[in-house]
């Protein structure tokens, strides 16, 4: 993993907040990770799962702590992390995309809990650390993409109102977003990988936006609402 200055300073800065608040965040991350993946309640069978649980708390504190032990350790985080490596590997055999689900829930987490400060430059530090996606600027090689541009606001019109067009039709997305589905799919060949990720990016700023409101179930809600809309968006590639 390599950290620029900057983003070093970001993130140290973030956790020193983040640390004095780690049984919350580690809880609400977890029950935001049961409530939009609930595959993943799989690994813990014997955890009473019900929203604040002892569990889940006990839990959460010990993500959060894992997680500290690597902001700690940032020029030597395989070797901070090795034991937990090896025993999520080995004796839990935790599946992989496990992780970038629980990431995930940790960033909604973080930006409903501070949302003035999470800024797109502390969500990409984050995000880096356990910017966001820069690879996604090759589809935008004509515009202007520094922040509050023109042509970003105008784009970010764009999504939000398919995503309007969206709910008004969610009996019919095929046919709501058919013309738009053609467009990424046969004229634009955008990778289908890029809607999860603003997927990703729409539900941490819309957390930031709306903390109080932002909850586990809303979470899980929109999420499977932007995965049914990524899902038709990809249609067209089969």
């Amino acid at each position: 993993m390599s950290l620029t200055k900057a983003e070093r300073t970001i993130i140290l800065s973030m956790w020193g907040k983040i640390s004095t608040q780690a049984d919350a965040i580690g809880t609400e991350a977890l029950e935001r990770l049961f409530a939009s993946f609930p595959q993943t309640k799989t690994y813990f069978p014997h955890f009473e799962l019900r929203a604040g649980s002892a569990h889940l708390r006990a839990h959460g504190a010990k993500v959060v702590a894992a997680l500290g032990d690597a902001v700690r350790s940032l020029d030597d985080v395989a070797g901070a992390l090795s034991r937990l490596s090896e025993l999520h590997a080995y004796i839990l055999r935790v599946d992989p995309v496990n992780f970038k689900l629980l990431s995930h829930c940790l960033l909604v987490t973080l930006a409903c809990h501070h949302p003035t400060e999470f800024t797109p430059a502390v969500h990409a530090s984050l995000d880096k650390t356990f910017q966001s996606f820069p690879t996604t600027k090759t589809y935008f090689p004509h515009f202007d993409l520094s922040p509050g541009s023109a042509q970003v606001k105008a784009h970010g019109k764009k999504v939000a109102d398919a995503l309007t067009t969206a709910v008004a039709h969610l009996d019919d997305l095929p046919g709501a977003l058919s013309a738009l589905s053609d467009l990424h799919a046969y004229k634009l060949r955008v990778d289908p990988v890029n809607f999860k990720l603003l997927s990703h990016c729409l539900l941490v700023t819309l957390a930031c936006h709306h903390p109080t409101e932002f909850t586990p179930a809303v979470h899980a809600s929109l999420d499977k609402f932007f995965t049914a809309v990524s899902t038709v968006l990809t249609s067209k590639y089969r």
